[in-house]
């Protein structure tokens, strides 16, 4: 059986993810408020369905009146990404058997991905722990839930203006981002992307622009590095 670590490098790193979903979570929330979720649904929703892009993205088409089928399409494409985390970091979970593995990519999210990608290449004394890095990923589930039910709960008494969230989520993938800042590759795909995203934005609905952008600029970089790699090999 797997065990949760929680340790003093744990918490330094859940806690700006753990931060970011607290505030996050109670707009869920208020925003499934709207679309006349109740506390239960909308903390079931935050565990089954967990991904906070998404889970804004859908309780919106469930305000706009959009089928389910096409809820479901756009939830899927958006949550696409997830997959390709979880092939990024499955070298470092071998061993583990598949219920846990399942468990554990349930828990991926664009932050504790990034967080524990990071922790995993750089060089801890002593090093990241596959333990570890479900610990992120069950502390930041249980952060966005509760968060959620609480701001569905309370949206009759809190009157948070929905317009920031995004604000808030730009912030909080800026500070995420910044760990890289020391690669120029990084800063070269990441500056990139925002600006293609801008562009789409004007044409693709639903967020799905950042997603489409982030996987061009990515896929791209990705590309080039390889290329580059193999060139210098040949060589």
């Amino acid at each position: 059986m797997v065990k949760l670590v929680i340790n003093k490098r744990v918490l330094q790193k859940v806690s700006p993810i753990a931060l970011g979903y607290l505030v996050l979570g109670l707009a869920c929330g208020m925003l499934g408020q709207k679309a006349h979720l109740n506390p239960l649904e909308t903390t079931a929703m935050s565990i089954l369905a967990y991904a906070g892009s998404s889970q804004f993205i859908g309780i919106a088409m469930m305000l706009q009146g959009a089928s389910f089928f096409s809820i479901g399409l756009t939830v899927l494409m958006v949550n696409l990404r997830c997959a390709l985390f979880s092939s990024t970091l499955a070298p470092f979970f071998s061993g583990w058997k598949s219920s846990a593995l399942a468990g554990f990519a349930h828990g991926i999210t664009d932050e504790t991905f990034a967080v524990n990608l990071q922790s995993f290449n750089k060089e801890n004394q002593p090093p990241w722990t596959t333990q570890e890095a479900l610990t992120i990923n069950v502390l930041g589930c249980i952060v966005w839930s509760i968060s959620n039910g609480v701001g569905c709960f309370a949206a009759e008494y809190l009157n948070l203006n929905i317009s920031l969230v995004s604000y808030i989520l730009t912030a909080m993938f800026l500070g995420i981002w910044s760990n890289y800042l020391v690669k120029r590759t990084m800063i070269i795909t990441g500056i990139s992307a925002g600006i293609l995203s801008i562009f789409l934005s004007m044409v693709v609905p639903y967020k799905l622009h950042i997603v489409l952008a982030s996987l061009f600029c990515s896929s791209l970089a990705t590309y080039l590095v390889i290329k580059h790699e193999r060139g210098g090999n040949d060589e």
